[in-house]
């Protein structure tokens, strides 16, 4: 009778053991819950691009259908804008997470130069120099800059970084938007003007690869055009000034009449993001830029000039600690304007 007393308490001491035990694993849990949570970004996010017809809206838009193809938690969309400064300062708002800007911008509203202070953003990639073209019919009266005052000047959308441009450049002419007449608007509603005679002269700043934006070669299939060269002098007086301003040429065979290479002011693309996206957001829209940049590559050749040795070359503010621990990773070469 003992012995059978004894093994049942030693059954029971058996269980009540293995009761323990179970719940002593049950415990564990918050153990693991000191490991970093995945990282998620916003459910929404909109990237600014430009008015529709250009580059930039292209561009966006092909950005935003990769990043919805790879990061499913979050419905990514592009929209058309006024450009450079509506895009930061909607970053700023709360409107837009990434912005398509040229390097200009950034650099002078993130150190408040002439332009209200933001520093709302930070680099996430740098894409091909653009060009500011600048086009008259190929009658126009206009042949050098200089010419330009007090005819009918299509400046771009106010804010746009045309705008922004012409007006540095009117002033190393000794000029300013008192000696012309603005036309701002949008790259269609400029070469319709041009075509209609309602302004003598349009700015445009356009791709450097891929071709002219639509608006231009549909203007240069119905209308003979010219491009106005800007002097040597003044790029170099510009360049001086203000490194991110760059002489370079637009090259014969850019758009329909184009013979001969003009000299234009050029700029880099600054494509930026929201300076508080969680780092590693940041890190895996940069690297799913690149893991799939054939995707970019095929919506427009402009993205094609994104790479390894350019993607972080003269930043014209800091990197996104997400996207620079992805190019340190690569061996980018990271080099800012100072």
């Amino acid at each position: 009778m003992r012995k059978k007393l004894s093994m049942i308490l030693v059954a029971v001491l058996v269980l009540a053991l293995a009761l323990v035990g179970c719940g002593s694993q049950g415990t564990k849990a918050p153990a693991s819950s000191g490991e970093a949570p995945k990282v998620e970004g916003p459910k929404m996010m909109t990237i600014g691009t430009a008015t529709v017809g250009g580059a930039w809206y292209s561009m966006g838009g092909g950005l935003a259908n990769v990043l919805n193809k790879y990061i499913p938690t979050t419905k990514t969309n592009a929209m058309q804008s006024g450009a450079s400064i509506e895009n930061l300062n909607s970053i700023k708002n709360g409107k837009m997470e990434i912005g398509f800007a040229t390097a200009d911008i950034p650099y002078r509203m993130y150190r408040g130069q002439g332009i209200e202070e933001n520093k709302s953003f930070k680099t996430l990639a740098m894409n091909d120099l653009i060009y500011l073209a600048l086009i008259v019919k190929k009658d126009s009266p206009i042949k050098t800059f200089e010419d330009i005052r007090g005819k009918k000047l299509g400046t771009g959308v106010a804010g746009s970084s045309t705008y922004v441009i012409i007006e540095e450049v009117l002033k190393a002419h000794g000029m300013s938007y008192a000696d012309v007449k603005p036309f701002p608007a949008g790259i269609a509603q400029m070469t319709e003007a041009l075509k209609d005679g309602n302004i003598d002269v349009f700015a445009n700043m356009v791709a450097g690869t891929g071709g002219a934006a639509p608006g231009v070669v549909d203007l240069a299939t119905t209308t003979e055009i010219r491009f106005i060269p800007i002097s040597d002098k003044v790029m170099d007086k510009l360049n001086s000034e203000q490194q991110y301003y760059l002489k370079r040429q637009i090259q014969p065979g850019w758009v329909k009449g184009l013979t001969e290479p003009v000299t234009a002011l050029a700029v880099a693309t600054a494509i930026c993001v929201k300076a508080d996206l969680p780092d590693d957001f940041v890190y895996n829209i940069t690297k799913i830029m690149f893991d799939h940049k054939a995707e970019l590559d095929s919506v427009h050749p402009q993205w094609t000039t994104t790479t390894k040795d350019t993607v972080a070359k003269d930043v014209p503010v800091p990197l996104h600690p997400g996207a620079e621990k992805y190019y340190k990773e690569i061996g980018a070469p990271i080099t800012s304007l100072k």
